[in-house]
């Protein structure tokens, strides 16, 4: 500790007098004398504080302190974007909850549609069956002539091009028969 010569020491203190008046103590130098007192207080906290800081204990301690305010802060923020992921969080499962919902459903309406087309598919099926036998027996019972005609028109080959070719024929059948 630094020896740092005190304006009063305790033994000032003991041993002063104050002159008496009337009524008891002159009150100015009691009060002068109180601010001496105080103004060495003060002197020797401010030391005290001064030393406290220059200690490598003050040091740790300030570093724990500041630490622990630190880690507080990052803790808090840390909790607030917990919060908010626990909040996100419940907000997907539900929307997952909300598309696993719609995904049945179109799951449901598809079941049904393709039930519904294969009842349609199976109503046309004898009713196919039928128009290619009869197609088969109108083709058989036809001349040739008639089922080249009819598969011409199927084709897309119209009635100008079988005439044409018809009289081309003719005319052919003609000049090699003269």
């Amino acid at each position: 500790m630094v020896n740092k010569k005190l304006p009063i020491k305790p033994n000032d203190i003991r041993a002063k007098e104050f002159s008496k008046k009337l009524f008891g103590y002159d009150p100015d130098e009691v009060e002068a004398f109180l601010n001496d007192v105080a103004n060495a207080y003060q002197n020797l906290l401010n030391e005290i504080e001064n030393l406290k800081k220059k200690t490598p204990e003050y040091k740790a301690e300030l570093l724990v302190e500041k630490a622990k305010r630190e880690i507080e802060k990052i803790i808090q923020k840390k909790t607030e974007e917990k919060e908010q992921l626990e909040k996100k969080k419940k907000e997907l499962e539900i929307e997952i909850e909300k598309l696993r919902l719609a995904q049945k459903k179109v799951y449901d309406r598809l079941k049904l549609a393709i039930i519904e087309m294969t009842r349609i598919l199976e109503e046309l099926r004898p009713n196919a069956k039928g128009e290619e036998e009869r197609e088969r027996t109108d083709n058989r019972s036809e001349s040739p002539a008639k089922s080249v005609e009819k598969q011409n028109r199927e084709s897309g080959r119209g009635e100008t091009e079988s005439e044409s070719d018809s009289s081309a024929g003719g005319r052919e059948s003609e000049q090699s028969g003269n």
